[in-house]
């Protein structure tokens, strides 16, 4: 297979079947929808980006005007906005992996080499105890008394970190045990009770330690199956970077504004990737966090 068929080949791939949209023109809408619909499903709020692009020459996706909605009923409209981000493909930005289930080279790995955000803004508001984001705190079927932030004064910020978390939690809960379990158990009280008795009336049981190097290999192939899942596109990103990040908070009818230049968010993914749909709830995840941090920081002042 020549240069020119490979890289027509991963675009394909990296864009999930994408021949369709290729023969109509609709490859950039396409990308924009995915960013929509990735970011809406786990902020659970409305999602605006105005453009998406893709150079093919350059190997650089391009993203222009993204915001997210704010929680209803505070003061300011949005909660994030992003004037440009651009998305570059590694040297060598396709690459196979072996299926842990039938041992064949099904999955297909992306590699983007750096992910740079210009310019961030975002903005930070007290929760007041009257209600006001009442009925929008957590996605449906959430319980509100799962918690993953820790906080003196709940804001807007540690909501959304809570909110996202929480459907990353119970879309891989392999990734995420600790939370997978606590949601579980808040949701099926009952089979928590079950185990607790079971607990108090049995005998401690002696961990067994195995030896059969088949056994372990299957043991081991087991798990890297629950922790790729199902996925046949899976993609990693070496760099994170934020250009200029301005985060704006709102406390006692004051207003603090915060700069921070060249902001590194790390790497995403392992040699093995995430899960293209996974992606976007983990950038999200990444930059709320890190505005969850700086934001405690100035709450606690």
């Amino acid at each position: 297979m020549n240069k020119l068929s490979v890289l027509a080949f991963s675009l394909l791939v990296f864009f999930s079947s994408m021949s369709w949209y290729l023969a109509n023109s609709s490859l950039n809408d396409y990308i924009k929808s995915q960013v929509l619909l990735q970011s809406e499903y786990y902020s659970n709020e409305v999602t605006s980006l105005v453009n998406a692009s893709f150079a093919e020459v350059s190997g650089i996706a391009s993203f222009n005007g993204y915001s997210l909605n704010n929680l209803a009923g505070l003061s300011q409209p949005k909660v994030l906005t992003v004037n440009t981000v651009s998305a570059t493909l590694a040297k060598k930005p396709i690459q196979q992996l072996d299926s842990p289930s039938i041992q064949k080279k099904t999955t297909t790995l992306i590699h983007v080499e750096e992910l740079r955000f210009a310019k961030v803004s975002a903005w930070s508001e007290v929760i007041t105890e009257d209600g006001i984001v009442s009925n929008n705190t957590l996605p449906n079927n959430t319980s509100k008394t799962t918690s993953t932030v820790e906080h003196t004064q709940q804001t807007n910020i540690a909501l959304f970190l809570e909110r996202i978390s929480t459907v990353l939690a119970k879309d891989y809960p392999a990734l995420y045990p600790q939370l997978g379990a606590k949601i579980y158990a808040q949701e099926h009280p009952e089979r928590s009770e079950e185990l607790a008795l079971a607990a108090l009336d049995g005998e401690p049981v002696e961990k067994h330690i195995e030896t059969n190097k088949a056994i372990i290999a299957s043991n081991e192939a087991k798990l890297q199956k629950r922790l790729l899942g199902k996925a046949t596109t899976r993609v990693k990103i070496s760099s994170v970077i934020i250009e200029q990040l301005t985060l704006t908070t709102i406390k006692d009818n004051n207003t603090i504004v915060q700069q921070f230049n060249n902001v590194s968010l790390g790497s995403f993914g392992d040699n093995k990737g995430l899960a293209s749909n996974q992606l976007g709830g983990e950038l999200l995840k990444q930059i709320f966090n890190h505005l969850h941090t700086v934001d405690n920081n100035q709450m606690n002042k």
